[in-house]
């Protein structure tokens, strides 16, 4: 293993994440993986590393790193304040450091989730055939002051390489994002339903566990009893309070909570990039879409 990054300063929150870890279910241990899938994805391409090279997932900023080795680098997902050794870092363009260097991530300004991904991916230890941390199950370290990243040595890229401005994400402080029904959607007031799907519902904060939406309440038509059902990565749950919870990558693989929706897949993305006092608007997409 080669030394890549020491941290020198610690920030809201960092994991080492990969695609995830699939197949676990069924034990309780949820996919986890990055957030942000087309942030991670796109920054792979750009060092021509495997698809499942794990990177380091950061929220909202606040780290610094020291270079231990010469190495390659990009940063994608949130656009911010970046900086190698004082002068001002460009999302979406590989980058060299030299050991070292310093690299601070101060904060994100657009977009809440940010990728440091090194050429050839994060090295660390493969648990249940993923590099994904999952804390509540103790997979993988958490990253503090003092932490240690290590990668591979590898070729380095022969050329800088890039992603134009036009082909980069946009993160909006409003999104519009698609919604499957839920296996509760049919036990929601009319009046709830077509609130869901007309009005716009505010984030108030959240984790990798769920993201939290402040609205009018949504509500059931009687109250009942509800079934545990398995719940996934975008699954939008109903608590008493009637604002809903959209279930984040490391969420509970089943829960007790009326489900109304899904969120489509490849929306996923956006909605993850959402700011504090971002708000979004949920589409329902009918059979056949």
């Amino acid at each position: 293993m080669k030394p890549l990054l020491k941290v020198t300063r610690q920030g809201v929150h960092a994991s080492v994440q990969d695609y995830g870890r699939f197949g676990y279910r069924a034990q309780g241990i949820p996919v986890s993986g990055v957030m942000d899938r087309y942030s991670y994805e796109l920054g792979n391409q750009i060092l021509n590393n495997e698809a499942n090279a794990a990177c380091l997932e950061i929220f909202v900023g606040g780290f610094e790193f020291e270079a231990l080795s010469n190495h390659t680098y990009v940063l994608t997902g949130a656009v911010g304040d970046y900086y190698l050794n004082g002068e001002v870092l460009e999302s979406w363009k590989s980058f060299r450091v030299k050991k070292g260097d310093i690299l601070s991530l101060k904060s994100a300004v657009e977009g809440s989730i940010l990728y440091l991904i090194p050429r050839g991916g994060l090295n660390v230890e493969l648990v249940l055939k993923s590099r994904s941390s999952y804390p509540l199950a103790n997979i993988g370290e958490s990253i503090n002051v003092g932490s240690i990243l290590y990668g591979s040595e590898v070729e380095p890229l022969p050329n800088m390489r890039g992603l134009m401005g036009d082909y980069r994400p946009k993160f909006d402080t409003v999104v519009q994002v698609r919604v499957y029904k839920g296996p509760h959607f049919e036990l929601f007031t009319n009046e709830s339903v077509e609130r869901f799907l007309t009005h716009s519902f505010q984030y108030i904060g959240g984790n990798r566990m769920g993201y939290y939406f402040k609205g009018e309440g949504l509500l059931l038509q009687e109250k009942k009893e509800i079934i545990s059902e398995a719940t996934q990565f975008g699954t939008i749950q109903v608590p008493s309070s009637g604002e809903p919870i959209v279930l984040m990558a490391d969420a509970q693989t089943v829960g007790g909570y009326p489900i109304i929706g899904t969120v489509h897949e490849d929306d996923l993305s956006k909605l993850t990039q959402l700011r504090t006092f971002g708000s979004v608007m949920f589409h329902l997409m009918e059979e056949g879409d």
